[in-house]
């Protein structure tokens, strides 16, 4: 039998390079979100419930579509996020006036000291992850988070 060199490509596909931005964007989301979810055991909010919360501490009335909107939930979900928010006193869901078909979101007195909680909280994980990091390299990951988001909102 003569020597035959075998061609791996033949049977192995070219694997295109991992996107590592989006890759180690995910790790660094569930990492941030465990450790917030650690750190709010004692105030009883879920990483979702915070980030509706952290939305919502700015003090101003908020549509359902912007929260889902600055989100990315499904309706189902934040629905549900909503629901047990209102159950629990921490936010109030009035009739929107200039479109009667949809419900204005805001804080009750309870929620305000939650987002007191949140804010602290995830200012806490912040500083932690980047008391090392340059201000420019800060500044980079704000243009590369834009980006993905303009294009995630741009489908």
């Amino acid at each position: 039998m003569a020597n035959r060199v075998r061609s791996t490509s033949a049977r192995r596909p070219v694997a295109a390079p991992a996107p590592r931005v989006i890759i180690e964007l995910q790790r660094a989301t569930h990492v941030a979100g465990v450790r917030l979810e650690e750190l709010l055991t004692d105030a009883g909010l879920s990483q979702g419930e915070a980030h509706v919360i952290a939305l919502l501490a700015d003090g101003a009335e908020h549509t359902v579509g912007e929260l889902q909107h600055d989100l990315g939930h499904r309706p189902s979900t934040l629905s549900g996020i909503l629901d047990r928010l209102e159950s629990r006193a921490l936010i109030r869901r009035e009739l929107n006036d200039a479109d009667r078909r949809s419900f204005l979101i805001s804080l009750t007195r309870s929620g305000r000291a939650a987002a007191r909680t949140v804010i602290d909280v995830l200012q806490t994980i912040e500083q932690s992850a980047l008391k090392d990091v340059a201000a420019r390299d800060v500044a980079g990951f704000h243009a590369v988070a834009r980006a993905l988001a303009e294009t995630s909102t741009s489908r």
